[in-house]
């Protein structure tokens, strides 16, 4: 059990705000030897003063006690044990920790919207874009935040990087191609001329051209029996599966995305000019 320490703790959080036992007993309407008491430890502010000393040093009552948020920690603690409970990285960690978030998503909402429960909310993918950030929610796997900041670290070299995945993308049948590489590692020609039921010239052509792109990689294969295998570089390999889910996401919101942020108001910076000063 945490000690308490309140004595201790008014009288640094005092020291540390500039103020005399006089000023902070003016300021809580009680008499400077009320103040002198706490201090030593002669007895505790009462129940009423107490979220007034809070208000006043700008921490949590917890910290008042304890010299420490527990309230935080404990929670933290308990998100770590619940995840913790699953095998590391196993399907269950990631379904649990979908849940967290799914509570965290439903916090910045304020809860208002559609759905009365965080469960519901869990089922029903949602998308929340306000001047906080960006926050997405898929009830069949999919979870991601992104705070407004972020956004302003996105500029032409952003628009550099993407450029060349996206152009490899867009040609005929490349991203069925990555997506069937991405759902097989060290896949053949001939697996994936069965799996996507292209003609051997169509899968050749979005095959060379997602090697020229460099999102593609050709090697032999140590096994015989398959020749020629093909993998995506490592670099767009995330890349490219964040970007599938993501659209996929998209896809299940088309029927209602509850969105209350306004085009134009993300801090990109596209002219050199350092919006975050703004």
């Amino acid at each position: 059990m945490k000690e308490i320490s309140i004595a201790k703790n008014i009288t640094e959080l005092r020291k540390k705000n500039g103020m005399t036992q006089e000023q902070l007993a003016a300021v809580l309407n009680v008499s400077p030897q009320a103040v002198s008491k706490w201090e030593t430890g002669a007895c505790q502010p009462d129940f009423q003063t107490i979220p007034l000393l809070a208000e006043q040093f700008h921490v949590s009552i917890d910290y008042l006690f304890y010299g420490q948020n527990m309230v935080y920690e404990d929670i933290y603690e308990k998100i770590y044990k619940l995840t913790a409970e699953k095998s590391q990285m196993s399907s269950g960690s990631y379904e649990t920790a979908l849940k967290i978030f799914a509570y965290a998503h439903h916090g910045i909402s304020c809860g208002n919207l559609r759905g009365s429960g965080t469960l519901q909310l869990y089922e029903e993918p949602i998308h929340i874009s306000n001047a906080g950030g960006v926050s997405l929610l898929g009830g069949n796997g999919f979870g991601a935040l992104v705070t407004r900041e972020y956004f302003s670290q996105i500029n032409r070299e952003t628009a550099e990087f993407a450029g060349k995945i996206l152009k490899a993308l867009a040609e005929e049948h490349a991203l069925i191609v990555c997506m069937a590489i991405v759902s097989m590692s060290d896949i053949s020609f001939g697996e994936l001329e069965e799996k996507l039921g292209l003609s051997k010239e169509e899968l050749r052509s979005a095959l060379d051209g997602l090697i020229r792109g460099g999102l593609v990689v050709e090697k032999v294969s140590k096994h015989k029996i398959l020749g020629t295998t093909y993998d995506i570089v490592d670099m767009y390999h995330s890349c490219l599966c964040i970007l599938i889910a993501l659209m996929q996401m998209q896809k299940d919101t088309l029927n209602g995305i509850s969105c209350c942020m306004g085009y134009g108001d993300f801090p990109i910076v596209l002219d050199g000019e350092d919006k975050t000063k703004n």
